[in-house]
C-alpha cells in the first residue's frame, strides 16, 4: 500500500468537501483532515495508554478532547521527526532500522509508520504491556527496555534513534549515561533525536546552578519517582552531558520545535555535521482567548503566532462548513510582550452566524492555522460547548494567575513595609537611647556645676570676681 506523504497527515490546500461535511465527532473531523478514518486498524489505542488518561485529566475528563489530542500531538510530532529523516536520508523509506525508545503505546510511532515500513522499526519501552501492544497492533519489532541503563539489553547498529519520552523525565546523574547508551548503538552515518524541557520554562527562582532541575513525579504511575519525574535543561547541560559520553558528535538544539513545548536535540557520530539544510518548522501556536456561542451564532477571539515560519490566518468550521477565515493582524502588546515584537501582530477574531442545523452542545468546531503558502493545518477540534468551557477554563486561570501575582505583590509590599517600619522603629530607639545618654550626660553636667558651685574654692573665686568689679579691675560691663 502507498505511504501518504506528510502533507496528507497535518496540511493541504483546499480539503474536499466529501471529507469533511457533518462531522458526527471532533475525532472523525480531525481524521478527516488528514484522510483517514476512524476505522484505520493503526488508529487503536489501548485502554491503558497512561498519555491518553493524562490527557483525560488534563481535559476535565472530556474523552473526545483528550482522543483529538492525542491523535494531534502524535502526529505533530511524527511530522517533525520524518523532517529529520528526510534531511539525513532523503527518504525515510531508506531507513533499514529505526528506534523508536521509550515509545510508549505508540502516541507518535503510529504516524512514523506512515513513512517507515513497519518492519525497519523496533519499538523498545520499559513497560512490557506497551510494546506488546504496538507490536500486535502497529506490526513493528518489540525490546524490552529498562529503568537502568546499566541493564539495558539491545543491540546496536542503528540508522537511527527517535526518544521522546526520556530525557525529559531523567535524574541529572542519569542524563549522560543514558545518551552514551543510546549513540553507543547508533551506526555509522546514524541520527538520533531526542526532546528536552528547557530549563528556562520554569521561574527563575527553580533554575539551579547546574543546568538541571529534577522533579519526582510524572503521568506514569508506574514507575517509580526516582527513575522517572520531570527534568528541565539549559543547552549548557545537555552539551556537557554530550561531552561526558566521550564520543566525537555534533549536535543542534531546535527550541520549542515538538508542539511548541519540547525542544529537539539531533546529534550525529560527525563532529564535522554542519545540520545545513535541516530546518524544522513546528507547529504555529494559536490561542482561542475568548469563545462566545448560542443557538445562532459564534464569536471567537485569539492570538496566533509562529516561532518558525508563519500563521497567516485561522480558519473556523462547524459542522464541517467553514464559518469564514480571519487574518492574524491585530496588535497585540500583551503578545508581544511574552513573545517578543515579532509576535506583535498576532490577534484574530472570527464572527459569524451558525449553519443552519447547528448546535452548542452537540455540533463540531475545528480550527485551522493557514501558514503564509496557503496550506491549512488543523490545530484544535472539539465540540462548540466544548470549546465555550476551554475559554472560561483560560480565563480563570489567568484571574487566578493575576489574584496570586497580586497577593505575591501584597506580600511583599507588606514584607518591605514591615522591613521599613522595624528600621525606623530600630533607628528611632537609637535616637531615644543617645537622647537618654545626652540627658543623662546633661544632668551629669548640671549636678558636677551645683557641686562646684557649692565648693569653698568657687565662693572665694565669686567673692574675688566681685572685689574686682567693684573696685573696677576687670572688663565685665
Amino acid at each position: 500500500m502507498e505511504r501518504k506523504p506528510p502533507e496528507r497527515l497535518l496540511c493541504s490546500r483546499a480539503m474536499p468537501e466529501a471529507l469533511v461535511a457533518a462531522p458526527s465527532s471532533p475525532v472523525e473531523a480531525l481524521l478527516a483532515e488528514w484522510g483517514r478514518s476512524p476505522g484505520d486498524p493503526r488508529l487503536a489505542v489501548d485502554p491503558g495508554d497512561e498519555m491518553l488518561a493524562f490527557l483525560r485529566d488534563l481535559h476535565g475528563g472530556d474523552a473526545e478532547q483528550a482522543l483529538c489530542e492525542y491523535y494531534r500531538s502524535g502526529a505533530s510530532i511524527a511530522a517533525v521527526l520524518l523532517e529529520v529523516l528526510r534531511w539525513r536520508f532523503g527518504d525515510p523509506r531508506r531507513v533499514g532500522s529505526l528506534l523508536d525508545f521509550a515509545s510508549g503505546y505508540g502516541r507518535v510511532t503510529r504516524f512514523l509508520l506512515d513513512e517507515v515500513a513497519a518492519d525497519a522499526v523496533t519499538a523498545s519501552d520499559v513497560l512490557p504491556e506497551a510494546i506488546a501492544f504496538q507490536r500486535r497492533v502497529l506490526g513493528v519489532r518489540a525490546a524490552p527496555s529498562s529503568a537502568r541503563v546499566e541493564e539495558l539489553e539491545l543491540p546496536g547498529g542503528f540508522d537511527a534513534i527517535l526518544v521522546t519520552s526520556l530525557f525529559t523525565h531523567l535524574p541529572e546523574a542519569r542524563f549522560a549515561p543514558w545518551l552514551a547508551a543510546l549513540l553507543g548503538r547508533l551506526g555509522a552515518g546514524g541520527v538520533l533525536a531526542f526532546s528536552t524541557h528547557e530549563l528556562a520554562l520554569l521561574p527563575p527562582e527553580q533554575r539551579p546552578a547546574s543546568g538541571c532541575c529534577f522533579q519526582p513525579h510524572s503521568e506514569i504511575a508506574e514507575l517509580a519517582t526516582d527513575d522517572y519525574g520531570s527534568t528541565w535543561v539549559d543547552e549548557a547541560f545537555v552539551r556537557s552531558a554530550l561531552a561526558a559520553t566521550g564520543l566525537r558528535v555534533a549536535a543542534r538544539r531546535f527550541e520549542r520545535v515538538l508542539c511548541n513545548y519540547q525542544d529537539l536535540w539531533v546529534v550525529v557520530l560527525d563532529p564535522a555535521e554542519g545540520f545545513s539544510g535541516l530546518a524544522l518548522v513546528g507547529e504555529p501556536e494559536v490561542v482561542v482567548e475568548e469563545c462566545a456561542v448560542d443557538a445562532r451564532r459564534l464569536d471567537l477571539v485569539g492570538w496566533a503566532h509562529a516561532r518558525r515560519g508563519a500563521v497567516s490566518a485561522v480558519e473556523a468550521l462547524v459542522d464541517g462548513i467553514s464559518l469564514g477565515v480571519a487574518p492574524v493582524a491585530t496588535y497585540r502588546g500583551d503578545v508581544a510582550a511574552a513573545r517578543g515584537e515579532s509576535a506583535g501582530r498576532s490577534g484574530w477574531t472570527i464572527s459569524a452566524a451558525l449553519p443552519a442545523g447547528a448546535s452548542p452542545v452537540g455540533s463540531v468546531l475545528l480550527l485551522r492555522a493557514v501558514d503564509g503558502e496557503g496550506r491549512r493545518r488543523a490545530i484544535w477540534a472539539g465540540r462548540l460547548v466544548g470549546a465555550a468551557l476551554q475559554t472560561r477554563a483560560l480565563q480563570l486561570r489567568e484571574v487566578r494567575a493575576d489574584l496570586h501575582r497580586l497577593r505575591g505583590d501584597l506580600v511583599e509590599r507588606e514584607a518591605r513595609a514591615a522591613e521599613q517600619i522595624a528600621a525606623l522603629r530600630h533607628r528611632v530607639a537609637d535616637v531615644e537611647a543617645e537622647l537618654a545618654v545626652s540627658r543623662h550626660e546633661t544632668n551629669e553636667s548640671r549636678a558636677e556645676i551645683s557641686r562646684m558651685r557649692a565648693s569653698r574654692f568657687w565662693k572665694l573665686r565669686d567673692a574675688w570676681f566681685a572685689c574686682k568689679r567693684a573696685l573696677r579691675l576687670t572688663d565685665e560691663t
